[in-house]
């Protein structure tokens, strides 16, 4: 019994020489790995910039869709689909799960603690991972969790700047965000760092819950001259995923509208300060990369996004009968002015 077990490997090791021998002699390559990466997102927008500049960026890394790597993207809103998605990526064993919003990430991760592997996640834009429980430090995650933060949640307070900047007599500013029983962390921070900074602006926030995707039509409705003069966002991926609306209901009621990205500000919002999403994009790109290459992720220290933009929409201005100021239109990275061209970059 033991010769025939001998002999059967002897001749299994023959073959793969002689296997290896035609593959050198002929030129042809070892089949490539192809890396199965899956991407969740709460909602579209800026998040589908930081996508494609993300797919781009592996493609010039050597990365090619269909050959080296294959995608399954997920665009969800509410917290079952995420959770669902989730579930499912770990069911089919990606390789890696690039995330977009908390809920995403944090839904990723609670997936991820079940699973035979620990599978990594990197995401590309959350307000606060700390305080979202996925990661235990900035340096060292100590989780399968590292990326690169939007840094939505602390800018929440650049919002109300920029308004005061633009109307320094303003007084009344609205602000949409996600109820606190949906327990989204960085949309409650948001809410608890303007509450205080606004005091000391001399604004007063009128706060407006949402507690659905469906909600936010009928909450924008609510939000009118008489009640606010300017309007904000916070870190907020569901009062982002119907930025539409809320853009809508500030012209008609000729509202000012600090929104986050330059995305959201071709989105019609007024004005807006934010990541350059397709630098983001190139950012956790890059993090991919050197897992695919062995790193682990919890020895990449989280990052934080390498450019921010000030975006002007000039249409919008036009549409609500207000005049950026020339000092401000001069600092603005990013103008939207169809009647010129559909935008402007400046680096």
């Amino acid at each position: 019994m033991k010769k025939n077990i001998i002999g059967i490997v002897l001749v299994l090791v023959s073959v793969l020489g002689v296997v290896l021998f035609i593959w050198q002699e002929q030129d042809v390559p070892a089949p490539r790995r192809t890396y199965h990466i899956a991407i969740l997102a709460r909602g579209r927008g800026s998040y589908e910039v930081a996508i494609d500049s993300f797919k781009k960026t592996l493609t010039g890394l050597g990365y090619h869709e269909g050959e080296d790597v294959a995608y399954d993207i997920r665009y969800v809103s509410t917290k079952e689909e995420l959770d669902t998605a989730a579930r499912d990526f770990v069911n089919n064993g990606v390789d890696l799960v690039n995330t977009y919003s908390t809920p995403a990430t944090q839904a990723m991760y609670q997936a991820t603690q079940v699973a035979n592997r620990p599978i990594p996640i990197v995401f590309g834009s959350m307000g606060d991972a700390l305080a979202a429980g996925v990661i235990k430090g900035i340096q060292n995650s100590g989780t399968n969790v590292t990326g690169v933060i939007s840094s939505a949640t602390e800018l929440t307070v650049k919002r109300l700047d920029l308004l005061k900047e633009l109307k320094p007599d303003i007084r009344t500013v609205a602000f949409p965000h996600s109820a606190s029983e949906l327990h989204d962390v960085a949309a409650d921070k948001s809410v608890a760092i303007a509450m205080r900074a606004a005091p000391d602006i001399g604004i007063k926030l009128v706060l407006f819950p949402v507690v659905s995707k469906e909600d936010n039509a009928i909450v924008a409705k609510k939000i009118t001259r008489r009640i606010a003069e300017g309007m904000i966002v916070g870190g907020d991926s569901l009062i982002w995923s119907s930025l539409e609306a809320y853009a809508e209901q500030a012209r008609q009621e000729k509202i000012l509208f600090a929104a986050f990205d330059a995305d959201q500000v071709k989105r019609g919002a007024l004005v807006g300060f934010g990541p350059d999403y397709v630098v983001s994009g190139q950012q956790v790109a890059s993090i991919a990369h050197l897992i695919f290459q062995g790193k682990r992720p919890e020895d990449i220290p989280i990052e934080t996004p390498r450019k921010l933009l000030l975006a002007v929409n000039l249409d919008t201005a036009r549409a609500i009968g207000f005049t950026i100021p020339p000092e401000f239109l001069k600092k603005a990275d990013v103008i939207i002015d169809n009647l010129i061209e559909n935008h402007a970059i400046r680096n």
